[in-house]
């Protein structure tokens, strides 16, 4: 600063000051002819006062100097010009230019605020149109000279000026309408046209002049060629615009109906970038500019420009009319499965007169053209309807070649190529690791399980070939089992297993499988599972089995022999899961001449989890894969002991249940619970613990795990089989009990030995029909347990169904038959049948003991006697000598009558098997446990099984409770 002012000091001695006075206004610019040379080989200098701010300190001696907004430059008349730029209201103020040595200027410039100025304006026009501009001024500048400037290379010139109001110049033209405005045309624009204009008035002063000025851009665009180009929605489409004369140029492309406001390029040279939904690249080799659409839509439709900047102010472009069409056909998608190292064949369909284009998508889903080196084959098949197919061929498949190709029609012209593409085909590669037979059996499940372990948390499938893969099952999630039409999936990422159970096996699903793994997006791995479905009248087997709480089931499976045993229960969502070893005690297996085997399998203690659906089968293991085909479907039915209660008492039903189903629903029904035919008695539902009806409380207690439901006031229709159930997809019923009433009012018969009597009896539709001779109503029913058929013709019975009621018939009654006899099922009424003998029954026995009397006296007299005579004095059986002489043969005689206490069974649809009981401990407690062993019923029906027991000669021998009543044996008819 000081070194400055020295300079300034010294000037002012050897030369005089200018002085300059410049008005401007805010956002415009002035251009000032300082009047003065411009000294080339002087340094110049320019600064700020009264601070001294140095703006410019040019010691180069060039002809163009700035600093910013601050230029110095000369003129071709070789004058000092000094031009400030949007200027700015702190622009204000003095300054001062020296030029060493030789003159110093001070320059005073004054800033206004004016709407009339200081605006830039962009024109845009295409080459060899007509190119028109306007100018504003300031009213009080309006008779001033107008002037219009032209900025080039390190120059400012003039164009055109005029003092009047029109003038013209060759190709330009002005226009002033004295109005504020001013107006500029220029014709048949060129490139060379483009460029900064400056509008200005010119102001003349005595010893200087300046411009107060605005800013006009005029771009200029060549248009090359106009191309209308076609593709497909959904489709990609490929656009090279070949600019060679321009390589390095900056290149974009644009839509006109925004007026071209959004100039997509890709920013950098040789590299794809994306840019909204286009993807570009600017090839610099080859002066290309590579325009890809990933997804057409109808909204890419319309008139684009790809084009070049050949200078800040002059482009060149290729004006591009894009059809965006849509057609079933077009984007056609196709996947083909290729194994490693074999040839793989691709087919594309495309328009006729086009020429081909196939190409492979990179990591950034551009499609690049393929090594011809790969490609084998490219034939086409011509059709009538003017298309064709190509079938492309590669050859030694590797993991390099599989991914996303496309194929399309490829255009070309002057500067122009553009690929529809209009097939896009996925090529996976695959390995098959091996071929595995599978065996099932039709309305069976079978268990498959794919092993994977190096690809555990990748994804897996199972596919049908008959459907060329297209349909591929897979969990969709990890480590859960999930639904997939008629299988079920399962994806174990532990231990990289993938298992897919049916069901039920049908005809349709025998054929050939894949089992395999996704290693990549286009990389696969699998197995062949050939899948025979068998149909085989022994297979599957099914059976019911019930037991009651506590006790041991055993459970018998018939399967190949060659085969190892497995055995699984269904969970909630009906999948067959190993069940727990612990409760599986034995698991014996012995051989039949047919090579197949029978397995007996116990389970021990069982509980309430015990309950449900089990399967057993074959399990058959090969290189990583496992298939196992359940044959056997066993359904487990737990028990509790029979309930007895009297006409309008009360009966407490006990449910126990799973501490997994706390939260699940429950239900009490009489007869089964079921989704589709439920007949709930009383039902709980999660939020509530306790349901009431009229007669019937229903609790939960899930604390406890119990679910308890209470009748009160019970009636002939409270008694039958009831189903403890637990509501989930569809009711699981895995406990249940009977509840026999016995009707208050009784049936006293009273009878002579030879007589018939008929006793009629209520029932039920769904209940056995029993008519049974017992001291307790509970010794005439037990689960699972039958009776045998007595062999006496002298009972009957007949059935009046539409009444509700059946009919016992005896005839021929006798003495024995008297008793307590127990009449119905479920609903049962007490009969007392007392038999007597007639009066001339009791003359012939009084006659028959006084005439034994008789003989035992005289013989006890002769012997005493001894005058015993031992020949020929056998006694007969059949004749009794009186003292009278007459004897009472046919009257006295009478059959020697066995004990024989009779149970009389109709039997419906339940199936009985054989068992033997003991006596409760107390006859007067129904709940005691009645039998000691039983084998469970093979028929699933719901019906009533009843037992077979044997009773004590004496009825006054009931009362002891250890005695095991196993001398007489008792009889029942069975009547369907």
């Amino acid at each position: 600063m000081k070194i400055l002012l020295i300079f300034f000091t010294f000037y002012l001695i050897s030369a005089a000051v200018k002085y300059i006075d410049v008005i401007g206004y805010s956002g415009g610019s002035v251009l000032v002819d300082s009047g003065q040379f411009w000294y080339s080989n002087s340094v110049k200098y320019m600064a700020k006062l009264p601070e001294g701010r140095t703006i410019i300190n040019d010691k180069k001696h060039d002809k163009w100097i700035t600093e910013g907004r601050f230029t110095l430059f000369t003129q071709n008349k070789g004058n000092l010009m000094i031009y400030i730029r949007e200027l700015k209201k702190h622009d204000a103020g003095k300054y001062r230019i020296w030029v060493n040595g030789q003159l110093s200027i001070t320059m005073t410039l004054n800033v206004n605020e004016d709407s009339c100025c200081g605006v830039s304006e962009t024109v845009n026009v295409n080459s060899a149109e007509t190119a028109s501009f306007n100018c504003k001024y300031s009213w009080n500048r309006r008779l001033a000279r107008k002037i219009i400037f032209k900025t080039g290379n390190n120059i400012i010139y003039e164009v055109i000026s005029t003092s009047n109001q029109q003038d013209q110049k060759e190709r330009l033209s002005i226009y002033d309408t004295r109005q504020n405005l001013f107006t500029v045309i220029i014709t048949a624009v060129t490139p060379d046209d483009g460029g900064v204009y400056l509008c200005g008035v010119w102001i003349y002063r005595h010893s200087y002049s300046y411009s107060i000025i605005s800013t006009v851009h005029l771009h200029i665009s060549n248009k090359l060629n106009v191309y209308k180009v076609n593709s497909y929605s959904g489709g990609r489409l490929m656009i090279k615009c070949e600019h060679p004369q321009y390589k390095t140029k900056l290149k974009y492309i644009c839509k006109e109906s925004d007026g071209c406001s959004e100039r997509k390029s890709p920013g950098v040279q040789d590299e794809w970038m994306e840019n909204g939904d286009v993807s570009l690249y600017n090839d610099t080799r080859a002066g290309v500019l590579m325009v890809f659409f990933r997804e057409l839509k109808a909204a890419d439709a319309g008139t684009y420009r790809c084009g070049v900047k050949q200078s800040d102010y002059t482009e060149s472009f290729t004006e591009l009319q894009l059809s965006v069409k849509h057609d079933a056909k077009y984007p056609k998608r196709v996947t083909e499965y290729a194994p490693f190292g074999e040839k793989a064949n691709i087919s594309c369909q495309l328009p006729e007169k086009h020429e081909v284009h196939f190409c492979k998508e990179d990591n950034n889903h551009i499609c690049q053209n393929i090594s011809s080196s790969k490609v084998t084959e490219m034939s086409g098949l011509s059709e009538r309807n003017e298309e064709r197919v190509v079938t492309v061929s590669i050859i030694n498949v590797s993991v390099r070649d599989a991914g996303v190709y496309w194929c399309g029609a490829e255009t070309r012209d002057t500067y122009l190529t553009f690929i529809s593409l209009t097939t896009k085909i996925q090529l996976n590669l695959i390995t098959k690791v091996g071929v595995s037979r599978v065996t099932g059996y039709g309305g069976g499940g079978l268990m498959i399980k794919c092993e994977h372990p190096q690809y555990k948390t990748k994804p897996k499938y199972i596919c049908k070939e008959s459907d060329g893969c297209s349909e591929r099952k897979n969990p969709g999630v990890q480590n859960e089992w999930m639904e997939n039409g008629d299988v079920s999936l399962y994806d174990d990422t532990r231990a990289g297993v993938l298992m897919v159970f049916f069901r039920e096996l049908k005809a349709a699903d025998a054929g050939t499988y894949r089992c395999g793994v996704k290693e990549s997006d286009y990389t696969e791995r699998f197995t062949e599972l050939q899948l025979s479905v068998k149909h085989d009248a022994k297979y599957p087997n099914s059976m019911t089995e019930s037991v009651y709480l506590g006790e041991e089931v055993n459970i018998s499976c018939q399967f190949p022999e060659e085969h190892k045993v497995h055995f699984c229960k269904e969970d909630d969502n009906h999948i067959c899961q190993n069940i727990s070893s612990s409760k599986v005690t034995e698991m014996s297996g012995s051989s039949e001449r047919n090579e197949e085997r029978v397995v007996t399998v116990s389970i021990s203690n069982v509980s309430v989890r015990d309950a449900g659906v089990y399967w057993c089968g074959a399990e058959t293991r090969d290189t990583y894969l496992t298939f196992i085909s359940l044959t056997t479907k066993i359904q487990l039915n737990l028990m509790m002991a029979l309930i007895v209660r009297h006409e309008g008492e009360s009966a407490e039903i006990i449910c126990p249940y799973d501490s997994i189903y706390k939260s699940k629903p429950k239900s009490l029904c009489k007869g089964k619970c079921s989704t589709r035919d439920r007949n709930p008695l009383s039902e709980t539902v999660r939020e509530e613990k306790e349901t009431k009806t009229d007669r019937l409380i229903l609790k939960d207690n899930v604390t406890a795990s119990v679910f308890t439901g209470s009748i009160t006031a019970l009636t002939a229709e409270d008694a039958g089989k009831y189903w403890c159930a637990v509501t989930l997809e569809t009711e699981l019923n895995y406990l249940h009990t009977h509840l026999m009433v016995i009707m208050n009012e009784e049936l006293n018969l009273t009878k002579y030995e030879g007589d018939d009597v008929s006793i009629q009896c209520k029932h039920q539709d769904e209940d056995q029909k029993s008519f049974c001779k017992a001291h307790e109503a509970s010794m005439c029913v037990k689960d699972g347990v039958s009776l045998e058929t007595i062999r006496d013709d002298r009972f009957s019975f007949s059935d009046e169904a539409s009444a509700g009621v059946f009919t016992v018939n005896i005839t021929d009654l006798r003495e024995e038959d008297s008793g307590i006899y127990w009449c119905g099922a479920h609903v049962t009424t007490k009969v007392i049948l007392e038999v007597n003998k007639r009066a001339s029954d009791r003359i012939i026995t009084s006659c028959i003991f006084v005439t034994l009397l008789l003989m035992g006296a005289s013989v006890l007299l002769l012997y005493k006697l001894g005058y015993i005579k031992t020949r020929d004095q056998h006694p007969s059986p059949d004749r009794t000598e009186m003292s009278g002489g007459e004897a009472f043969h046919a009257a006295c005689d009478y059959e020697n009558i066995r004990d024989v206490r009779h149970c009389l069974v109709v039997g419906t649809e339940e199936t009985v098997l054989n068992s033997t009981a003991m006596r409760p401990t107390d006859s007067s407690d129904p709940h005691n446990t009645l039998y000691s062993k039983l084998q469970l019923p093979t028929n699933p029906s719901d019906g009533l099984l009843y037992a077979s027991v044997h009773f004590q000669k004496h009825e006054e021998s009931l009362s002891d409770a250890k005695e095991t009543s196993n001398n007489e044996e008792v009889y029942c008819y069975y009547t369907t």
